[in-house]
């Protein structure tokens, strides 16, 4: 399997057209077209198939995809950190982080970071965090911070930080405080906050004969804040996260009278059994360094 092959199998996709595919690469159509054979042949089935002017992928086309974007990745890392170790610099880094913890956590220590060592360049992926694990085992990314603890034989724990969460509501909202039946019952705006949270969630569910009717799954944050200030619903979300419309009073947070709510818990992961690489073991530190004061 070659390079020039997945490139081309994955301009095929993004345009669904051999013609484009072609164009954007600078090559015959038929120079697509037999490297998209050859491909296949080697994984023993079809990846494309032609639909009407243009081509569709097959159902084992879609499956590989990812698994082809990701090789991808990972070679132009590997030619990145050859390059790097060869000129002497200082070296590349990538890291998945879910949405709300690099807008309020990690950011910062991100900037932090860069003024102590600017030599290294630090490439960002947005990630769920079930999404993440796979990126570290295939090593499109080095470290990963995520919701929730990971327990996986080949992944190992940096670093596991804590932050508060609230209950929160439009300003609109007259009501001051709740109760875990009142959350049961109500339009609650439910994102992922780990495990922890999942659990709490059940366990308020199952106060109600009618627990969760009304509940709404949903992310990122900003879209919660936003439906919350519209006066959809109530949510718990991190206090981290809502510090500027609590001062600016378009939320309100609300107290729980009669529960407990879970911290979110951030946990910093890498892979165990991992090539070396510098630059991300001095990230890392700077960031148990950083979220330890923060958090």
């Amino acid at each position: 399997m070659t390079e020039d092959q997945l490139i081309a199998f994955l301009s095929v996709a993004r345009y669904r057209s051999l013609s484009r595919a072609a164009s954007e690469l600078d090559l015959g159509q038929p120079t697509i077209s037999d490297r998209l054979r050859s491909l296949e042949r080697e994984i023993g089935v079809t990846l494309v198939r032609r639909q009407g002017r243009g081509v569709a992928l097959t159902p084992e086309g879609e499956a590989f995809l990812s698994y082809a974007q990701r090789a991808l990745d990972v070679l132009k890392q590997g030619k990145e950190s050859v390059q790097a170790a060869h000129k002497g610099s200082g070296g590349r880094v990538s890291i998945a982080v879910t949405v709300t913890t690099g807008a309020y956590l990690f950011a910062p220590a991100l900037v932090a970071f860069q003024k102590a060592c600017p030599e290294i360049e630090v490439q960002v992926r947005s990630a769920h965090s079930w999404e993440s694990p796979g990126l570290l085992l295939d090593d499109v990314v080095q470290l990963a911070l995520l919701s929730g603890p990971i327990v996986h034989p080949q992944l190992e724990t940096i670093g596991t930080f804590r932050s508060k969460l609230i209950c929160v509501a439009g300003a609109a909202d007259r009501a001051r405080s709740v109760t875990r039946s009142d959350l049961a019952t109500d339009r609650l705006l439910v994102s992922y906050w780990g495990p922890a949270y999942r659990s709490f969630l059940e366990e308020v569910k199952a106060s109600a004969v009618d627990g969760g009717k009304n509940w709404i799954e949903l992310s990122p944050v900003e879209l919660v804040k936003g439906l919350l200030i519209a006066g959809v619903g109530v949510s718990s979300i991190p206090q981290i996260s809502a510090r500027m419309e609590l001062e600016a009073g378009t939320l309100i947070e609300l107290k729980l009278t009669d529960a407990a709510l879970p911290d979110w818990q951030i946990t910093l992961v890498r892979r165990r059994h991992r090539p070396a690489n510098a630059a991300a073991d001095l990230l890392a530190e700077s960031l148990v360094n950083s979220l330890s004061k923060n958090v």
